[in-house]
């Protein structure tokens, strides 16, 4: 597949008609003074959000005060500098779950106090994983914080939520790529479109952008050929399998075979043996899950 090169690099992000409706209220919220909270799985994105609409409020690097709670850190004295700070501050909070009780229970105090001071203009976000919702979700004190800053949230859609949308990010980090690794890439192969597709990111688009790097490192020439990639890039992590309660062995099943398929590129009998199943009834099996279009 040619690709063409793309305008908007920095957009890449907000393109689409539903991602669009979600900028559009960003913008409008960036105007305010309104607490924002951001929420995505890992790698959708969070932290641009956020810089883009620090960079339109026109708030520079030096007067932001960032308090990540999965580092260790001086929380006292970042709070008594929060405090300090005479007409405004900007406070930006990351991984509030791995954060003390003792320490919840201070922000929430300074929250109540300066939320209807007018004196003071307070610029707060707030970057929340989709892992530590559920804990928000409880009767806690972390809930307690969370309840009164969550009518203002964005919630950022996974890449496979945005698949369809796939040869647009292909097409930017690709550009980006080349840039960076002096590389003159400008078409792939439809199979890595293929494995793109059905491999499931963990860190999203992050991870997607990591994967188009490395494949244009390893390459030469100006066209990205799936057979000049070792086999064992392709390999996704089952050393480890993360069985879940509630989900039907029929489709673990399923998700393997795909997986195997995907792996060998979809040779049949090298995914057979990898399955330690018949070829004959892995081409049964092909059929039953409707993975034809894998091999």
């Amino acid at each position: 597949m040619s690709l063409k090169r793309s305008k908007f690099n920095s957009d890449w992000i907000t393109k689409g008609s539903d991602i669009e409706k979600i900028k559009n209220q960003w913008l409008e919220i960036s105007n305010s003074s309104l607490p924002i909270l951001i929420i995505g799985d890992r790698g959708v994105g969070k932290s641009f959000w956020i810089q883009k609409s620090l960079e339109k409020r026109n708030i520079s690097e030096t007067s932001i005060i960032r308090i990540d709670f999965s580092f260790f850190q001086s929380f006292d004295e970042k709070l008594d500098k929060i405090k300090t700070q005479k007409q405004s501050v900007t406070v930006v909070l990351d991984w509030l779950s791995k954060a003390k009780k003792e320490e919840i229970i201070l922000l929430q105090q300074w929250w109540k106090t300066e939320k209807y001071n007018d004196k003071s203009k307070i610029y707060l976000y707030w970057e929340i994983h989709s892992e530590e919702i559920e804990l928000f979700n409880q009767k806690n004190i972390y809930a307690d914080f969370y309840d009164q800053l969550k009518s203002f949230r964005f919630e950022l859609p996974s890449l496979k939520k945005r698949i369809s949308e796939l040869p647009l990010f292909v097409h930017t980090f690709l550009e980006e790529a080349n840039l960076n690794l002096n590389k003159k890439i400008s078409s792939l192969e439809e199979e890595f479109y293929t494995f793109f597709k059905n491999k499931v990111f963990q860190q999203n688009y992050s991870e997607l952008k990591d994967i188009i790097f490395a494949l244009v490192g390893f390459s030469t020439g100006k066209h990205l050929q799936w057979k000049q990639i070792p086999s064992h890039f392709f390999e996704n992590s089952l050393s480890e399998l993360n069985v879940q309660p509630g989900i039907s062995l029929e489709l673990y099943e399923k998700e393997i075979i795909k997986t195997n398929l995907l792996y060998t590129n979809g040779n049949r009998e090298k995914a057979a043996k990898l399955l330690g199943i018949s070829e004959r009834n892995l081409y049964r099996k092909i059929h039953e899950f409707h993975l034809e279009d894998l091999s």
